[in-house]
């Protein structure tokens, strides 16, 4: 039915261990690069704080110079001096707003004051001039008399449906 299949292999291909010519892995190396890297960053901090520091430049490499700071301080100043007039302005203006709006407002309220005094002096008579009237006198109610009904003239017969009645002739009694 099938053919069969065979594969051929090799010894040295089946092998899974690793090979032992390097003799250290990449973690060795790493490991390595990082302790090399802390000695180095912690031998700079070590003489740094000793005070034996790094070598200064040379004076014809040094890009400060003592003029600029000088130049740079005077004219932040002079910024500064123009924000702190301008604050002060500012400052000044607000005050005086303030003390215009407390004028108006004691002037209102002194207003209210008036009007409310005003108020309770046209209250006074009313209320007095209410209390003075006399009451209105009830108007005396007669007692009505029934008024008895007419007394009804019979005319002899009476038509119930609405049609003429025949003239009767008088009876004689």
């Amino acid at each position: 039915m099938g053919r069969a299949v065979t594969y051929r292999t090799d010894d040295d291909e089946l092998d899974d261990t690793p090979d032992q010519e390097s003799g250290r892995g990449p973690l060795f190396h790493i490991v390595v690069t990082v302790m090399l890297a802390c000695f180095g960053s912690g031998s700079a901090l070590v003489a740094r704080a000793s005070g034996m520091g790094l070598p200064t430049l040379p004076s014809f490499l040094s890009v400060a110079s003592s003029p600029a700071p000088v130049a740079v301080t005077s004219a932040a100043l002079s910024d500064l001096q123009a924000l702190q007039q301008q604050v002060a302005g500012s400052v000044q203006s607000t005050e005086r707003l303030l003390a215009a709006q407390q004028a108006e407002i004691k002037r209102l309220s002194d207003q209210v004051v008036a009007l409310s005094g005003k108020l309770d002096l046209l209250q006074r008579p009313l209320a007095s001039a209410q209390a003075a009237l006399p009451a209105p006198a009830p108007k005396p109610v007669a007692a009505a008399k029934p008024k008895k009904p007419a007394p009804v003239q019979s005319t002899g017969a009476i038509s119930t449906g609405g049609a003429p009645l025949p003239a009767s002739a008088p009876s004689t009694r």
